[in-house]
Formats: C-alpha cells, structure tokens, sequence
C-alpha cells in the first residue's frame, strides 16, 4: 500500500467518524430540547394550578352553561393550558408519552373524567360544524386522557 492510499482510507475513516459524532450530537440535542420543553410545561404546575385542581374535584358535575355560570371556567382554563399542551406535545411526539403519562397519570384521569360532561355539552352547544371538520373543545386534553388510559390497561395485562 502507498501513502495515497492510506491516506484515502484515512480521510475515509475521518468522515465516517466525523458522521458518527455529528449523529450523537444530534441525538443529544434533540434529547435536550425534548427535555426543556416538558419541563416548561412542568414548570406550569404550581401552587395556582394545584388550586384549581382542588377546585375542580371537589365541583359537583354538571353542564356547561350551569358550571360556567356557578364557578366561571377560569380553572377549566388554568388547567386546560397544561393538559392541552401536553396532549398535544404527545401527539406531535415531541414529549415522552410514557414519562407523562407515568408523571400525570392520576391527575390526568381525574381531571378529565371530571370535566368530561362540562365538555361534551359545550361542543354541543359551541360547535355548530360536523365532527371531523374541526379540532373539538379541549381535543388534546382529551387525547392525553385516552394514551394515559391507554398504557395504564396495558400495565395491567401485563403479568
């Protein structure tokens, strides 16, 4: 063998590494944004939100109009922005589903089993086009409540 021709295998094995590297940075990097961007999410669930929290389970369910009017839907709102975003962020797959759901699982179902009635009367009421035409009320929320159900009914047929 030559010189030219280990230095071409030398500059071949240089960019197969350099590729290698770029790839890991990239991994790493996406890994890291992932990771910012739930906790921003996270970083949403404070004191306020644990309020409303409170609030909402301990509300007696009832329709939209007669919840809206007794309480307001500042909380349905508050909460909303979290649990929507999250539902989102999944469906996008820019979050872990699993390590939302294994973080806000509880929280999760109660939520939106509480608010369930609340919002099937508003779509009646507020949504005048067909189902498939548009995104329904809290669509994302209730996404997040059905992967979270979801992995909690194969948790339980696991062995």
């Amino acid at each position: 063998m030559d010189i030219a021709s280990i230095s071409a295998v030398v500059a071949g094995g240089g960019v197969i590494v350099g590729v290698v590297f770029a790839y890991l940075e990239l991994r790493n990097l996406v890994i890291q944004r992932r990771t910012e961007l739930l906790m921003n999410i996270y970083s949403r669930i404070d004191q306020e939100f644990a309020s409303a929290l409170e609030r909402l389970r301990t509300r007696e369910s009832m329709g939209y109009n007669e919840y809206a009017t007794k309480y307001g839907l500042a909380d349905i709102y508050h909460l909303g922005s979290v649990y929507e975003a999250l539902g989102y962020l999944i469906h996008t797959k820019l979050v872990d589903k699993d390590l939302v759901c294994q973080t806000l699982s509880e929280s999760t179902i109660m939520t939106w089993e509480r608010i369930k009635p609340i919002v099937e009367d508003a779509r009646k009421q507020l949504s005048q086009r067909k189902s498939g035409e548009y995104i329904p009320i809290l669509a994302w929320w209730e996404n997040l409540y059905k992967e979270v159900k979801k992995r909690e009914y194969t948790l339980q047929a696991q062995p």
